[in-house]
């Protein structure tokens, strides 16, 4: 009976693992089931509160009652094996920083737009804003787009035993010079020349395209958040920031039905990060899908693509974690679910 209940103990323990999303903005730790994703035990935290993300995983553990020895995070910067490097805040850190904090024995690190992209098999309906119905292809290519505080894209494919993610530098991409009836784009970026979508689609872009809106139409200046600009926009009652959101949705379905023919992302779309989240009322519009879609041959391929918004990234970016912490344990090791199609 004793023997029967330790194994079961010990084997309800292996099941467990510390995650957390490593963001320029925000820090969320959980607690995960890497057989079921189930999150546990969630926190958010602010990122300028710490001098280091293993300060906040540090306070984040004494909430435990006991620390899982497995690690997954979700890292908005540059991974390479063991090595982090944050791309919004002058952090750097590497496995043996969390093993001092955490005393675990297995840690896995994953790139934020890796992480949101193996997600996606994970997230139910009910966690999805749908843009557009689509067919569903299970196995075809997906994409993932991240706006918020940084721009970034990663795909997911399917290669016949599980999903695998991978990311580049989208945000460094050349941002497309809008069409004439729309608004010059040097006004926004604030030069001339090569304007990279990372300054474009973002908050900082959303605030420095209404800006330069609100000034064409003789408006006094406002120092404005992405959160205020959204607010009136969405509720019509400022008529730059009405504009801005109109903007933003065409350049954002622009960029992402370029991300998906780039991808071959037929098998789904998916918007995450905070200003997708903010502004999912005006991606529903017109505005958005006529821009992703486009027309001719750009239409015939993208106009069946689902094209989601996920509600909440910071759950996504944690199973996100999971999911490819899951994938780099020994099988022999663990009896963890492997996502299938």
């Amino acid at each position: 009976m004793v023997a029967a209940q330790v194994e079961a103990e010990m084997t309800e323990n292996s099941r467990q693992a510390l995650v957390g999303a490593i963001g320029g903005t925000y820090i969320s730790l959980a607690v995960v089931d890497i057989d079921e994703y189930a999150i546990a035990n969630f926190a958010l935290l602010n990122s300028a509160d710490f001098k280091s993300p293993m300060e906040a995983i540090e306070r984040y553990i004494k909430s435990l009652p006991r620390v899982p020895d497995k690690v997954g995070l979700s890292i908005a910067g540059t991974v390479a094996d063991s090595k982090a490097r944050m791309s919004h805040l002058p952090w750097a850190f590497d496995w043996n920083d969390v093993r001092a904090v955490t005393g675990s024995t297995h840690i896995c690190f994953v790139n934020e737009f890796e992480a949101l992209a193996l997600a996606t098999p994970t997230l139910g309906n009910y966690e999805l804003i749908s843009i557009n119905k689509g067919a569903i292809k299970r196995t075809d290519p997906r994409a993932v787009i991240s706006a918020g505080t940084g721009l970034g894209a990663a795909a997911l494919l399917w290669t016949r035993e599980r999903w695998v993610a991978l990311s580049g530098e989208s945000r460094l991409a050349t941002f497309p010079q809008p069409l004439a009836h729309e608004f010059d784009i040097a006004k926004v970026a604030g030069r001339d020349g090569f304007v990279p979508a990372g300054d474009v689609l973002t908050g900082r872009g959303l605030v420095a395209l209404y800006d330069a809106l609100a000034r064409e139409a003789g408006q006094p200046p406002a120092t404005l958040t992405p959160a205020q600009i959204t607010k009136m926009g969405l509720s019509g009652d400022d008529a730059a920031a009405v504009r801005a959101l109109e903007l933003m949705a065409t350049w954002l379905g622009r960029f992402a039905g370029d991300v998906a023919l780039h991808y071959g992302a037929t098998g789904g779309v998916y918007l995450a990060g905070g200003m997708p989240a903010n502004i999912a009322p005006a991606l529903k519009s017109r505005h958005f899908l006529d821009a992703f879609e486009g027309t001719g041959e750009r239409h015939d391929y993208l106009a069946d693509a689902p094209v989601h918004v996920i509600k909440a990234s910071a759950d996504a970016g944690l199973r996100g974690a999971a999911v490819a912490l899951a994938n780099s344990l020994p099988v022999r090791s663990s009896n963890v679910r492997r996502l299938r199609a």
